[in-house]
């Protein structure tokens, strides 16, 4: 009688369920430096985006010699959407009455109408739309013509 030799298979080793910590370790620094390097290449996007528009709007903002138009063009320009939508009634009377061919003073004008349209949480919304509204109606046919776009948008605003 003859006995050859039977070789039974072991079943795979299942792998681990949990990861190693090799590779938490290496997932770990991959997002550390990918952080690090993306918050270095924003931060330097962000600072030249920000002395570009601090030099405009610097430029566009030399004083006039009259204060209160200074004002009225800082509050446009520079400062920001919280302070302008705080004073945006005595704004737009402003502009609407003493300012109305002044370009600089209209940038203002659009960021209130864009504040406007964009949240329907804004205090005393459909009362500023209705100002927004009467502020481009009564400015100069050219001045009209440009911030036409606004006119839909502010209407549909009850």
């Amino acid at each position: 009688m003859r006995l050859d030799p039977i070789y039974v298979v072991a079943p795979k080793p299942k792998p681990p369920s949990m990861p190693t910590r090799r590779a938490v370790l290496g997932m770990g620094i991959a997002f550390v430096t990918g952080g690090a390097i993306g918050g270095a290449c924003g931060y330097a996007a962000g600072a030249a985006q920000a002395k570009a528009v601090d030099a405009s709007a610097s430029e566009e903002l030399k004083p006039t010699g009259n204060a209160e138009l200074d004002e009225v063009r800082r509050l446009a320009v520079k400062a920001p959407i919280e302070e302008l939508m705080g004073k945006a009634m005595q704004f737009l009377m402003t502009v609407n009455q003493d300012f109305p061919t002044d370009r600089i003073a209209w940038r203002g004008v659009d960021r209130i109408a864009a504040y406007v349209v964009a949240n329907e949480a804004c205090p005393k919304r459909s009362d500023l739309a209705h100002w927004v509204l009467q502020t481009i109606d009564s400015a100069p046919p050219d001045l009209q013509g440009e911030h036409a776009e606004w006119r839909t948008k502010l209407r549909s605003i009850k």
